[in-house]
């Protein structure tokens, strides 16, 4: 099976096409982008990115460069491969929906094993949760400290956000007011399915 570039490995490639870094100062560039509401960046699993964009002769060692006493350092530049991945990749990632399995669908799915109060609840939390995000988000975005390709991700994650949030206080609404039929979560399940709720 031919190698697929992850997220990370995207926006590591993206930050090499910028201009050749080694993994220490991608990962800082990442951290002070912001880019962790993107995709997750540990260092860990950045510099493992790194190496297998490496082996796949996505990126190359441009140079090694030391700081004072500390240890040397590879720097790292995209290859004509990896810029042809790397755009192909965002390309597909553009135009193919897939299907991602969000947990809150799994939730959303077996709320009825919670009562009608407990669910209403949680989702009020979730809610103020969103909210918040949305704020921090809208703050960063409003900051100027973001490249201009970051700014096309955080305004799609707030539209994201901002409609979930929209359903959610619907879906809460219809919680409390009891317009939803609901399952007992208690007890075997007995009698005809089609009665549940009546």
């Amino acid at each position: 099976m031919a190698y697929q570039l992850t997220s990370l490995g995207i926006s590591v490639l993206a930050l090499v096409r910028e201009r050749p870094m080694h993994g220490y100062e991608m990962f800082q560039t990442l951290v002070r982008r912001h880019a962790d509401r993107i995709v997750k960046v540990r260092p860990g699993s950045l510099y493992h990115a790194v190496d297998r964009l490496s082996e796949e002769k996505l990126i190359r060692r441009a140079a090694t460069a030391r700081e004072g006493n500390r240890p040397e350092r590879v720097v790292y530049e995209i290859t004509d491969a990896g810029a042809e991945a790397l755009g192909e990749r965002v390309r597909e990632l553009i135009a193919t929906p897939v299907h991602e399995f969000p947990q809150l669908v799994v939730a959303l799915a077996e709320v009825d094993t919670l009562d009608m109060g407990t669910a209403a609840i949680a989702v009020d939390d979730r809610i103020g949760a969103l909210e918040a995000r949305v704020a921090e988000i809208m703050a960063l975005r409003d900051a100027g400290v973001t490249p201009a390709g970051y700014l096309a991700a955080l305004d799609y994650l707030l539209a994201m956000m901002q409609t979930e949030v929209s359903w959610l206080r619907g879906f809460a609404r219809s919680l409390r007011s009891g317009r939803l039929e609901w399952k007992r979560a208690a007890g075997p399940e007995t009698g005809n399915q089609d009665e549940v709720g009546t």
